[in-house]
């Protein structure tokens, strides 16, 4: 990054394309800056130069200044929009138009960060810290995702969609690395080159995610919670659950009962 120039005139929220109801696709319009979107949601497809993508949550459009876009309705997505020159112009330019995101937890709470920065006025050195740490990881996972690694990207996201839909059963490496046909040395390489993390790193995030949902947003027992995300215990569940978090889940619950009251 140390080569990237500043961006320049930033945008960044949240668009839920509400706003067009009735209609079926979104005006086809021609980029003038460059254009992050991030897919909350399943949804049809989204089209650049006429070329459709089929729209999964936890995907990622990077679109160039002159390309021509639309989407089929209805979708929901963080935007992040800028001017940029030099260097990241041209990874931007050279990146491919659509990928899956690979750390969704960390872009979604960058892009909250930057929206929310931009509205309260925050500091600029932390602003453009944020600024320089999400396109980090999106251009990361670009590469991943790129024509360079098409096996590699089908290999990754593969094993994350097996992952997510048995987090919740005993999951071994060897498991994994059987459901995408690879030895489990190699998987294990080539996943935690594409992550940043190993492949039970990445189970155990994906059990605590799940906590978290049911933490928020029901009244399940801690016991049952504990057995509906695959851990063994309710004991080794609060263990690990405190070390992701920070707090108990017990305490993660009750704050998140009070913040809704005040």
């Amino acid at each position: 990054m140390a080569d990237w120039q500043l961006p320049r005139n930033i945008t960044c929220g949240y668009f839920d394309s509400s706003e067009f109801h009735g209609a079926e696709y979104s005006p086809v319009r021609r980029v003038v800056r460059y254009e992050i979107e991030y897919y909350l949601a399943d949804a049809c497809s989204t089209f650049v130069n006429g070329k459709a993508y089929p729209i999964r949550k936890d995907t990622v459009k990077i679109a160039v200044p002159g390309q021509m876009c639309n989407s089929c309705l209805p979708f929901t997505t963080m935007y992040f929009k800028f001017d940029a020159d030099g260097a990241l112009a041209e990874k931007l330019q050279n990146a491919p138009t659509f990928f899956t995101c690979y750390h969704p937890d960390k872009v979604q709470e960058l892009l909250k960060r930057l929206a929310l920065g931009a509205e309260n006025d925050c500091s600029p050195l932390s602003y453009y810290r944020d600024v320089f740490s999400v396109l980090d990881l999106i251009l990361s996972d670009a590469a991943v995702g790129s024509t360079a690694f098409p096996q590699n990207y089908r290999v990754i996201d593969a094993a994350k969609q097996y992952i997510a839909e048995r987090c919740a059963q005993p999951i071994s490496l060897q498991d994994i690395a059987d459901a995408v046909h690879l030895s489990p040395t190699y998987f294990h390489t080539l996943f935690t080159a594409a992550l940043g993390c190993t492949p039970h790193r990445y189970l155990i995030r994906q059990r605590i995610n799940l906590a978290r949902r049911l933490l928020w947003d029901t009244s399940v027992p801690l016991c049952d919670i504990a057995e509906q995300c695959g851990f063994a215990t309710q004991q080794y569940f609060s263990r690990v659950f405190r070390k992701e978090v920070g707090q108990s889940p017990a305490a993660y619950r009750k704050a998140n009962q009070i913040g809704y009251l005040l």
